[in-house]
């Protein structure tokens, strides 16, 4: 129960992903992500951030966009809090921004596959 209470409140959400130019996944292996995303965000934030990630346009017309995350690396393959965040933030990279503005799931119907409005 805790780890999905932690889930929640992390605060790094990846902007609006492209619908069909396809998604490249660069995993930024990080021992401080409250600090690392707090950087990316350039604001402070309240809660502690477990991980986020930061999307990118294609650097050619119809390329990937890239999904970058920051995110700490298991410790051991019971390191579930770790794994959570990664794919946490994973979810994001491939289902876009679906959390409402109190870090719940949004409800399925609002919930757009391939994206949805940024913040």
């Amino acid at each position: 129960m805790r780890v999905l209470f932690l889930i929640l409140l992390l605060a790094g959400c990846a902007a609006t992903p492209a619908a069909d130019s396809g998604v490249a996944v660069v995993w930024n292996r990080v021992e401080e992500p409250h600090a690392a995303c707090e950087s990316l965000s350039g604001r402070k934030n309240f809660f502690n951030i477990l991980g986020c990630s930061q999307w990118q346009e294609p650097a050619v017309q119809g390329g990937p966009r890239v999904c970058s995350i920051y995110a700490p690396p298991p410790r051991n393959e019971r390191d579930l809090q770790r794994f959570a965040t990664l794919g946490h933030e994973l979810m994001h990279c491939i289902d876009g921004n679906w959390h409402d503005k109190w870090g719940r799931m949004n409800t399925p119907p609002s919930a757009a596959v391939g994206g949805t409005a940024a913040k």
